[in-house]
């Protein structure tokens, strides 16, 4: 609890059968923290098997994707704060408290994993993601008059579920942008949205998008017409009202 507010994690899972588990435990460690739930996204793997062995709630995502996992836990918590987090190891429980802190004044809260003196040794965090991640964050922060932004792809961050309840209904995005919709949505619907640094560490297993060069590349094409395309949207919405 945080001040008298259920804080719940959400973990999307797609073969992590590697760190899920430690990922639970150090979440679930946390004092604040009072329930994770995973969303297994079609597995292939022993993922299910090793969340069984946690106090994890385990939640089925039929609909692959990033986007479509996260959703599948958003639809089925009941908290106050919740928090998305990878359980790839790239995230720390402890982190769990800045966020928890910045919840108390703003309803969403954004992590970035482009400060230099957090990006621990092996993280895959080189100069094509971080300043990819940044200019995408930036296009953000220009077009929609949003606050400061420099990880668009970031996914560790939390929100209110009040301020949950005015963006949801509005979701489009099944695969790996949805983070950027969410970040669009947040500042369109006038939350209060702040980004903070978090600690970043190297990944257990492999990358599903940002592991190779060209994966990661193609992803940030996406989201860079996406972005683009839902600005040309929200222009055309506020002149037509």
């Amino acid at each position: 609890m945080w001040r008298n507010q259920k804080v719940t994690v959400i973990f999307p899972a797609y073969n992590e059968e590697e760190n899920i588990r430690h990922a639970v435990n150090d979440f679930l460690r946390q004092e604040y923290v009072d329930e994770v739930i995973v969303v297994d996204n079609n597995s292939k793997d022993n993922t299910v098997a090793e969340v069984k062995k946690t106090k994890a709630k385990l939640v089925r995502e039929k609909k692959q994707g990033y986007g479509n996992a996260i959703q599948g836990g958003l639809k089925v918590v009941d908290s106050d704060l919740i928090i998305i987090a990878e359980p790839d190891g790239t995230f720390e429980g402890k982190d769990v408290l800045k966020l928890l802190v910045y919840s108390d004044d703003f309803d969403m809260v954004l992590g970035t994993r482009t400060s230099k003196e957090l990006i621990r040794e092996g993280a895959n965090m080189g100069p094509f993601l971080k300043w990819g991640n940044w200019f995408l964050g930036k296009m953000i922060e220009v077009l929609f008059n949003g606050p400061n932004l420099t990880d668009v792809g970031c996914t560790m961050r939390l929100i209110r579920k009040d301020s949950l309840k005015k963006i949801q209904s509005k979701f489009t995005v099944g695969g790996s942008h949805f983070s950027p919709e969410m970040m669009i949505l947040s500042i369109v619907c006038k939350l209060r949205v702040i980004e903070i640094s978090l600690n970043y560490n190297q990944r257990v297993g492999t990358s599903k998008i940002t592991g190779e060069t060209m994966p990661a590349f193609k992803l940030g094409l996406v989201m860079m017409y996406f972005i683009l395309r839902s600005w040309v949207k929200y222009e055309v919405l506020q002149r037509d009202s």
